[in-house]
């Protein structure tokens, strides 16, 4: 059987424009694997890399000229992934193929299509079924009952019959993860993309329970990570085929086996590999974590999430903070980089929790010059979450694209996205304690100050007592009085800073060219492919030293943009 796999449409909008990580799906290339093991064909295809090569156009004509692309590697069957954000253009893929090929199955899965499997067989009659959760254990049986349509006995299924729709009951996870087939990377033109790292996927689970967050949910609490054998095997088999020594350690909270994580450094020590992963602050130590830069790790991501100790408690994140610094400096000691990690837009967030959250932020671009990247996001409403089902009747819409959500491409997406707010929640927002225009405003001047070097950073804070929270006050207080504001957020921030310290200030003169060397339209600090390099010829020193850290490889997708 032919098996036609398509990868999400995942735009990531940085302080610079739109970016493609172009990455295999892991859970793709798992499957791809179980495939051929079954003795199936498979085939992957990526809209990012359509796009991000100009074969196929960010606009209108894209959802179809997808589907005529996956119609031409004649398959027999398709399979779709989607997270919420970009469930808009994986519906309408699937319809552009039900509508040319109306027999071909059509299969769903991914996180979104397990929380929300029912709703979305009622409402996308272009989805033949579901298959939930972790998916291994159920596509070969899965693909061998698709001609008869008799999918009694199959766990992690939702499908539709003319009786209505049938969920069975949940199929299990992986218990041990070695015993997957090692990935198919081979379906994915790697050498094309260009890219210097790979993601290896190190584990799945999370034991925790953050009322905001969706990832238990699809991969369920119980805390799993492959052998160091495993995992070394993987690296190993990537580096010799890809000539690859830098790799990403995708799992959510690498660091919670502790005496697993050291097996893993004594193993990886001698190859000579670096590598990135995802932490919890409570969940390393000092002896932890030099283990791990002797063995190869440059940098670790930490989920903040808040700078407010109520916070912490109201969202059940429960990190202490008092752990923040000590963790910051323990990680710069050793070499290794840090990204922390905040979101704001919380439904009981009060406005003095977002200022401790800014000036947490704000102190650690004073204190931390070029050993940390902080990221500031605005709170996105997932399905399967705690925080969805206290605060749902508080959904609203207001067609604001933050993050990853992908922009309103066909002509009816838009009202498609407002009219329901189940399917497409990643789109909506919480009213909350705080009003609405201040989470954008805040999260969107954040990202403007992310395409500022540090130095630049450190002399604006200076002004307003070192306080990231103080600058946005009093920022929030002019923009709400002044009805001439732009909407632009680098376009505002010029003009506030002209207003308060005036035209000819000498901060305002090195925020304008920052900002317009880094501006993705003109062309600059990795916007759009083709467009001319920023001019170089200032010798201010305050543009030549301290630049703000990039991203170095975080192996969190989903929280890659607006980074400083």
């Amino acid at each position: 059987m032919r098996v036609t796999f398509i990868d999400n449409l995942l735009l990531e909008q940085g302080a610079d424009g739109y970016h493609f990580d172009l990455q295999p799906h892991l859970g793709l290339i798992s499957l791809l694997a179980v495939l051929r093991q079954g003795g199936h064909q498979g085939t992957l295809i990526d809209p990012k890399l359509e796009v991000s090569s100009g074969r196929l156009l960010l606009d209108a004509s894209l959802y179809e000229n997808i589907a005529e692309l996956v119609l031409a590697s004649q398959p027999d069957v398709v399979g779709m992934t989607s997270l919420g954000c970009n469930f808009m253009a994986t519906a309408k893929i699937a319809a552009h193929l039900k509508r040319r090929s109306p027999d071909l199955p059509v299969l769903l899965g991914g996180p979104h299509a397990s929380i929300l499997d029912v709703a979305v067989l009622q409402r996308f009659p272009q989805f033949d079924l579901v298959v939930r959760g972790e998916a291994e254990l159920t596509l070969l049986p899965l693909l061998d009952s698709l001609h008869s349509r008799q999918f009694s006995g199959l766990l992690g299924i939702t499908h539709r019959s003319a009786q209505g729709v049938h969920r069975s009951p949940d199929a299990p996870l992986v218990a041990d993860l070695d015993t997957l087939a090692p990935a198919a990377y081979d379906h994915y033109p790697v050498a094309q993309a260009g890219q210097e790292l790979l993601r290896v996927e190190a584990g799945r689970g999370c034991p925790f329970a953050c009322t905001f967050c969706s990832t238990a949910s699809f991969f369920g609490r119980r805390y799993r990570l492959k052998s160091a054998e495993r995992l070394c095997s993987d690296l190993d088999r990537l580096h010799e085929t890809y000539g690859i020594s830098h790799f990403a350690l995708t799992h959510d909270l690498f660091t919670v086996n502790k005496t697993k994580v050291r097996e893993f450094c004594e193993a990886v020590a001698p190859r000579g590999y670096t590598w990135t992963c995802s932490a919890r602050m409570d969940c390393v130590d000092s002896e932890l974590l030099d283990a791990m830069a002797r063995a190869g790790c440059r940098s670790i991501y930490y989920g903040v999430e808040t700078g407010s100790p109520r916070m912490q408690k109201e969202v059940a994140k429960r990190l202490d903070l008092a752990l923040f610094w000590p963790t910051l400096e323990a990680t710069s000691r050793t070499g290794m980089e840090s990204i922390a990690s905040f979101i704001t837009g919380y439904p009981q967030e009060t406005a003095e929790d977002q200022q401790m959250t800014l000036d947490l932020i704000g102190e650690a671009w004073i204190r931390h010059a070029d050993m940390l990247t902080t990221q500031l996001h605005l709170l996105t409403p997932e399905p399967g979450t705690e925080l969805l089902d206290q605060y749902r009747d508080q959904l609203a819409y207001d067609g604001h694209i933050s993050d990853f959500n992908l922009p309103a491409l066909e002509a009816d997406d838009a009202d498609i996205t407002r009219n329901d707010p189940e399917i497409f929640v990643n789109h909506h927002y919480y009213r909350g304690v705080l009003p609405r225009q201040r989470h954008v405003l805040v999260t969107s001047v954040y990202r403007a100050l992310c395409r500022l070097n540090r130095n630049v950073q450190r002399h604006l804070l200076a002004r307003y007592n070192n306080s990231l929270g103080g600058f946005f006050d009093d920022l929030l207080s002019w923009a709400g009085t002044d009805a001439d504001a732009p909407s632009d957020a680098p376009e505002l921030l010029q003009t506030y800073l002209a207003g308060r310290w005036g035209a000819e200030d000498y901060l305002l003169s090195l925020v304008r060219y920052l900002l317009a060397a880094s501006d993705p339209v003109r062309g600059a600090s990795g916007g759009a492919a083709g467009l001319p390099e920023p001019r170089s010829h200032s010798t201010h020193p305050l543009l030549q030293l301290s630049p703000v850290p990039p991203c170095s490889g975080t192996s969190m997708p989903v929280r890659r943009s607006w980074t400083c």
